[in-house]
């Protein structure tokens, strides 16, 4: 095996292995929240993540809701910063279809 294949084999692994980490922060929730609810988020609580999805309550002036966005390794190496998931909401003590 050539030395740049190598090179390049162990740069791929150390990127995806980085990903596993990978969630979006508080802020990034609160944006896309108040995209996709059309209204002021004021606070990103019990942010709780597994390993493909990121859970967590965002409270806005029409209550609280049950949000959940994909997350992880796959989003970010499938998207490579091109695709930006959106969250599914619900008003906390409603089903939804999660």
């Amino acid at each position: 095996m050539s030395p740049f294949k190598l090179i390049g084999i162990a740069g791929a692994l150390f990127a995806v292995a980085g990903c596993q980490t990978v969630k979006p922060s508080d802020d990034t929730l609160k944006k896309r929240t108040e995209f996709v609810l059309n209204t002021k988020v004021s606070k990103v609580e019990d942010v709780r993540s597994d390993s493909t999805i990121t859970y967590y309550t965002a409270t806005t002036g029409k209550g609280r809701f049950e949000c959940q966005m994909p997350s992880g390794a796959l989003v970010a190496a499938a998207g490579m910063g091109i695709y930006q998931p959106t969250p599914s909401c619900v008003k906390e003590g409603q089903t939804g279809r999660f």
